[in-house]
């Protein structure tokens, strides 16, 4: 039932409730290379508003000069100047590193085939140093608005345990195109758009408390997983 919190009936409807009031894109840039700076600048343990504004600020750069970014030492001195969030100063985290990535990426991306297939441009994206599967679907799904690949992360491994769609000797760093295929049928079989549902998982299990997520995975002293009526869930 769609009333039950974290069933296929209940990841269709929101999946299908999302699609009706989500933008018709999920692209940050107006390039690949801007796509790729993006995604590159956020992910984990990067609050969104701070890669949002480290993107603009090398984005502008990459506007005016296209070469800056495929030097390290210029992206590096971007990033380690303090980022305007609101009234306050913030630092970009892992900055020497996202450096390194980001100008090993800029200088690849003239051998990238803009022609290729969504799985062929996610897995040439895999082959640059900084790039691994969730990032490279990342901007495959936000380029493309591709329905092909999905951008697997601690969220929708849970969602998917839950579900029982997903082993749970599996994890994400070492079964990722496993999961992925997985993930990709369970979609189909729920009539939904996998880049829809990804971000309708992601969304909901990061908002849920740990301590709920744990009781539904049967974590809580080896109790087998239950499924919770959302009224329950949501203490209605």
């Amino acid at each position: 039932m769609a009333e039950e919190l974290l069933t296929p009936a209940y990841w269709a409807t929101q999946a299908w409730m999302w699609e009706v009031q989500a933008p018709e894109h999920y692209k940050l840039g107006s390039s690949l290379e801007e796509e790729t700076l993006a995604c590159l600048l956020g992910g984990y343990g990067i609050p969104a508003e701070v890669g949002l504004a480290a993107y603009e600020r090398l984005r502008e750069r990459f506007i005016d000069d296209p070469q800056t970014l495929n030097r390290e030492e210029s992206v590096l001195e971007m990033l380690l100047e303090p980022l305007d969030i609101g009234e306050r100063k913030v630092r970009y985290r892992f900055a020497k590193q996202k450096a390194r990535y980001i100008s090993a990426a800029m200088n690849a991306m003239p051998q990238v085939d803009r022609e290729a297939s969504d799985r062929d441009l996610r897995d040439k994206l895999v082959d640059i140093p900084g790039i691994g599967l969730k990032t490279a679907s990342w901007i495959v799904r936000n380029w493309r608005n591709s329905d092909d690949v999905s951008i697997l992360d601690i969220h929708i491994l849970r969602a998917g345990q839950i579900l029982g769609v997903f082993p749970k000797e599996r994890t994400v760093e070492k079964h990722y195109l496993m999961l992925e295929d997985s993930y990709l049928e369970f979609a189909a079989s729920i009539s939904v758009r996998a880049s829809i549902l990804d971000s309708v998982m992601w969304m909901t299990m990061r908002q849920m408390p740990i301590s709920m997520v744990k009781r539904l995975l049967g974590e809580e002293a080896g109790k087998p997983p239950k499924s919770v009526p959302m009224q329950l869930a949501l203490g209605l």
